[in-house]
């Protein structure tokens, strides 16, 4: 029903439906009250279908219809159809019961108008009914209680449930992600139909409301209905007691031993990973349980991207190694359902364009950066993104990779080691700058522009090569790969390149993170004050982004070069020193001053620049607020500064600088700006007596004066709001851990011989409080607590404790240590590594390993350390993979393996001793066993490593345990 077939006066319909190009059946004649009316629904950004009646036909109930975006329709009056008055001004339209306002409209009920007996009636199409009401696993979550629903990711007001409904379809019969133009159906749980959902959502509303010692009673037809898809009530009561449970480890147990009783339903696995907060064995337990499922039953496409999403946001957070193990299931699962589909005849029409749409989605989300070690990540991420990339390119057609897949792989490049081409062309760049290469030998002649093209870059260009043309981000991009915008060097710089927007309204940023991007990929300050002062000197407005990157060269101390030992490890073909962009330590200046770059102004001080920042009138925020906070050198400017942005957050730094703290349990700012007003804290305040276990604070009135006195009172302050707010960002409690381990006293105190009990046992009661928060150890804590717990087993050797504290530690810090690693490192299934999942060990780094180990040996638990050298001899080739990840990874890994032996024959401290001969001869059989590690370490490094001289022989060793020439 196109427009041509309107044969009246095209008078009574607005201009803007032309405009639009909807289909119009016109009225038999003009009727310029429902025209300004249609005008005013069209004005609000809506289309309409008009359809019409002859004059005195009767009218049926719904009368007009008026389409809504996402194909919703309401009716309108009778007698607004039939009016022929003269037309109404917009002031009188906004007075008539023509006004369709929303409060007005209501999801399937008819409204009677104030005064008449006309309806308007609502009735939203099908697939608008369907993505706009609540899914049946969100109206799980909105019956319980408000305690337990803070345990859960909830989809805000407002929001689409992306879980439920579909983000692509913005279309005919799609909805929009941010807004919704209706109020969402609301569905008592006694009208809802019945399912497995439902009665799970009753029982939860109802029993949580009852009296403690009244008892829920099961309808007949709801016992009947579970009792046909083989659940009982048991089941149900099991499955409410895991949702409402506060810790997550004793909720997942709901999903161990699936083997043996009745698997929950899938639905519930998704429930569990919407929690905010998993623990690391809470999260193996699923991943136990999703590998059993997995193997005994197939899923489906929407279940199975819901499932890997979830998954990748916990993995993220606690349990990096398990990325791969996420996109293995991807690709393994998604091939079975493509599979199935090729036996069935083949897909829908649109299914292979949401599988390609979903991987590059997917590529991305790997991509993001984890909450542990995020560079040292990219490992596990760049292999996940391998199997997602061969998953589509074995697909018939393959799937195709869009620029965000490419930008995702790009990013991942971007903050991985430089392979041996990258390396090598490093070396060749010169000491000027730009640094241009220089040759060495005549075989460097032919290495130009190709050879010096990095992965990363590589990525773009094949991204080009597909036809996507580069954009800012890409330019940006390059720079952090090696080559500026102008095609001359930079120095390739590891870095975790951020989210950012690419939209039209965000080109000034892009632009802006290109000088940032500049000032990062330099070796020197000189360097990067040179490439800042060019901002300047562009009229660029000024932008935190690029300031934060100079505050970063200004604050790292320079790294000293030795030419001596760097030409000793040219010629033995090692380096022992990363290169330039590995590291944040920027270089010193160049010997010679012929490369060195101009500057019209002498280099800023960390504080110079900061004043100058002010001066051009930027105010930091966010991360750069957090950053300077931690790194500004005076006490009093930081506080300045804390005061100037007072107003942020809701007056929520106001709140934490002069103690106007509520009754409120949430700490007032995000977490990362928490954690650096701690570490402000501890940076500044000093210990002048043993601290108190229950930290003092003084009423409002009198805390901004103490603050600015007392340094132990800053410290005390820490501690009170650490306990105050028990924060679940854990660098917080790691910036206090670290300053009770390693404090020292300002002044005299008699108690001076207990302090390392009593920071053992303060540090042991904030891991306390961190596991009643349902959070993991990182490695940071874990090392804190091994350090604590050997100081104050010196202490006890030496006999500077009581015998009632020596007893103490000697009892419990052997416990507590193996509780601590065991949590750090997670646990494995028997045979899961023959299943078809194998489910990756969480590894500590090699630092951590070797506290461990000096821990436990100076507390001379030699069972731990039996114990231990069996989990490091079993998962040797994952240990040595986790050392080779970072920078002196191997030589720390080979201390802890002189440690061990040290240890066993008590050297570590005076008046240790040694383990029985034969425990001894069976852990040196485990260490000889492993190939890699040359065998058991020799009597001279054992005493180089008593001595603090273990370097060399680390070196020495590391070459021939790998089979390298010597």
């Amino acid at each position: 029903m196109g427009l041509a077939r309107y044969s009246h006066s095209t008078t009574a319909i607005p201009r803007c439906l032309y405009d639009i190009g909807l289909d119009v059946i016109a009225p038999s004649r003009p009727r310029p009250t429902a025209s300004i009316a249609l005008r005013r629904l069209i004005l609000r950004g809506q289309s309409c279908l008009l359809r019409s009646f002859p004059p005195n036909a009767p009218v049926p109930r719904q009368h007009f219809t008026r389409r809504l975006c996402g194909g919703a329709r309401f009716s309108i009056p009778e007698h607004a159809a039939r009016s022929t008055g003269p037309s109404l001004g917009d002031e009188e339209i906004a007075e008539h019961e023509w006004d369709m306002s929303a409060s007005v409209l209501e999801v399937g009920e008819a409204q009677v108008h104030e005064g008449t007996e006309e309806h308007v009636f609502f009735q939203p199409t099908r697939n608008t009914s369907k993505a706009r009401r609540r899914s049946r696993p969100y109206s799980i979550l909105r019956t319980l209680p408000q305690s337990a629903q803070t345990l859960y990711e909830l989809t805000p007001p407002g929001k689409v449930d992306l879980s439920y409904a579909s983000p692509r379809r913005f279309g005919s019969g799609g909805v929009s992600r941010y807004k919704i133009s209706a109020p969402a159906a609301t569905i008592t749980l006694a009208e809802s139909p019945m399912s497995t959902y439902s009665i799970l959502a009753r029982y939860i509303a109802i029993a949580t409301a009852l009296p403690a010692e009244s008892e829920y009673c099961f309808r007949h037809e709801e016992l009947g209905y579970m009792r046909e898809r083989g659940y009982s009530q048991k089941n149900i009561e099991e499955w409410a007691a895991a949702l409402l449970t506060q810790t997550s480890d004793s909720a997942s147990q709901i999903f161990s031993g699936s083997e043996g009783r009745d698997s929950p339903p899938l639905f519930l696995v998704l429930l569990f990973l919407r929690r905010r907060h998993l623990k690391g064995s809470a999260f193996q337990t699923v991943l136990n349980h999703i590998e059993y499922r997995l193997r005994h039953e197939a899923t489906g496409w929407t279940t199975l991207k819901i499932l890997v999403i979830r998954l990748l946001r916990h993995a993220r957070k606690n349990w990096p190694e398990s990325i791969p193990w996420i996109a293995s299931v991807f690709t393994t699962e998604a091939s079975k359902i493509l599979d199935t589909f090729a036996e069935k005849g083949g897909p829908s029409a649109g299914l292979p364009a949401d599988f390609a749409h979903f991987s590059n989605i997917f590529l991305s989300l790997l991509a993001s950066p984890t909450s542990l070690r995020t560079v040292l990540c990219s490992i596990h991420q760049e292999r996940a993104q391998f199997y997602v990339l061969q998953f589509m390119a074995d697909q018939s057609p393959p799937l195709i990779v869009t620029r965000e897949g490419f930008r995702a792989i790009t990013r991942t490049q971007l903050a991985h080691v430089k392979t041996n081409q990258e390396h090598e062309w490093a070396e060749l760049k010169g000491t000027s700058w730009p640094p241009w290469k220089e040759n060495r030998t005549a075989v460097d002649d032919d290495k130009g522009y190709e050879f010096g093209t990095s992965r990363a870059s590589s990525i773009l260009h094949r991204m080009y090569e597909a036809g996507y043309p580069a954009r800012t981000w890409e330019k940006l991009a390059e720079v952090y790969a090696g080559w500026d915008i102008d095609l001359s060097p930079t120095i390739q710089t590891r870095t975790l390149l951020p989210h950012v927007q690419t939209g039209f309204r965000d080109q000034d940023d892009l632009d802006l993170l290109l000088w940032a991007a500049r000032v990062r990929t330099t070796r020197t300050r000189r360097e990067a004050w040179a490439c800042f002062l060019a901002y300047e000197s562009s009229k660029a407005r000024p932008h935190q982004e690029v300031y934060f990157a100079m505050f970063e060269k200004l604050h790292h101390p320079e790294r000293t070069r030795n030419h001596q030992q760097e030409e000793d490890e040219l010629r033995k073909g090692s380096r022992r020193e990363p290169l330039p962009g590995d590291m944040k330590e920027p270089l010193p200046d160049p010997a010679s001053p012929l490369n060195l770059v101009y500057l019209r102004e002498p280099v800023p001080t960390l504080d110079a620049l900061y004043h100058r920042m002010i001066a051009r009138g930027l105010r930091p925020t966010t991360r750069l607020l957090a950053f300077l906070i931690e790194t500004l050198p005076d006490f009093r400017v930081v506080v300045n500064l804390l005061d100037s942005a007072k107003d942020e957050f809701g007056a929520g730094i106001d709140a934490l600088l002069h103690g106007k703290l509520s009754h409120e349990t949430r700490e007032p700012v995000p977490g990362y700006l928490f954690a650096a007003f701690i570490r402000f804290l501890c940076r500044f305040g000093q210990f002048s007596h043993v601290p108190n276990a229950n930290p003092h604070f003084v009423v409002p009135e009198d805390h901004y004066d103490k603050l600015m006195r007392d340094q132990h009172y800053v410290l005390e302050y820490a501690y009170f709001l650490l306990m105050h707010f028990r924060p679940q960002y854990r660098p917080a409690w790691t910036a206090f851990m670290h300053k009770l381990v390693f404090f020292n006293l300002t002044s005299g105190d008699h108690a001076v011989l207990n302090r390392t009990i009593i920071q053992y046992r303060m540090v042991g009661d904030m891991l306390d409080k961190i596991n009643e928060l349902d959070l993991d150890l990182d490695e940071q804590q874990f090392r804190l607590i091994c350090t604590a717990a050997r100081y104050a087993a010196q202490s006890a050797l030496a006999k500077r404790l009581l015998s009632e504290d020596a007893h103490h530690v000697r009892t419990t810090a052997p416990h507590r240590l193996r509780k601590s690693f065991h949590q750090l490192c997670g646990t494995i299934s028997d045979g899961n590594s023959d299943t078809e999942y194998p489910i990756p060990l969480r590894i500590p780094g090699p630092a951590a390993l070797h506290s461990f180990v000096r821990a436990l040996g100076i507390l001379q638990d030699f069972e731990g350390l039996f114990s231990f050298s069996s989990w490091l001899c079993k998962n040797h080739a994952e240990v040595i993979a986790r050392a080779d990840a970072q920078h002196s990874g191997p030589q720390a890994l080979y201390r802890t393996v002189v440690a061990l032996r040290a240890a066993l024959e008590g050297v570590l401290e005076a008046g240790q001793d040694a383990a029985p001969s034969d425990l001894i001869a069976l852990i040196k059989a485990q260490i000889e066993g492993v190939e890699a590690w040359g065998g058991w370490p020799s009597d001279d490094a054992v005493d180089a490593y008593t001595n603090g001289r273990l370097t060399r022989q680390a070196d020495h060793f590391m070459k021939v345990g790998r089979g390298y020439n010597n």
